[in-house]
């Protein structure tokens, strides 16, 4: 069995991201989050915000490693695997934009 092994280290790394965003210990560290007001950061839900972008990230890093231990997923279907992955993250972020799913409403609690 022949190993992709940059494959394998990018598909890791960002297998990791995603696990790490997944489970919430990512966004402290973005600037934009930093420099948030608190009253704005106290309207977003955050934790569901991350599992569904950790989860995203994930999947990317899950489609690399195949690739790296697959050979013939690598020369015949990554690319495409790669740009459904581009079609469904898209779909994913209009859908956080348009949706008020991770908005923090108090009077629904």
């Amino acid at each position: 069995m022949q190993i992709s092994w940059a494959c394998f280290g990018i598909g890791l790394v960002i297998l990791i991201v995603g696990f790490v965003m997944f489970f919430g210990g990512l966004h402290v560290f973005f600037r934009s989050w930093k420099r948030m007001p608190e009253e704005e950061r106290k309207k977003i839900r955050i934790k569901p915000l991350c599992r569904n972008i950790g989860g995203v990230i994930a999947l990317c890093g899950v489609i690399v490693l195949v690739a790296a231990f697959w050979p013939y997923f690598l020369d015949k279907m990554f690319s495409w695997f790669m740009i459904a992955w581009f079609i469904l993250a898209a779909v994913d972020l209009v859908w956080i934009s348009k949706s008020s799913r991770y908005i923090d409403r108090p009077d629904k609690k």
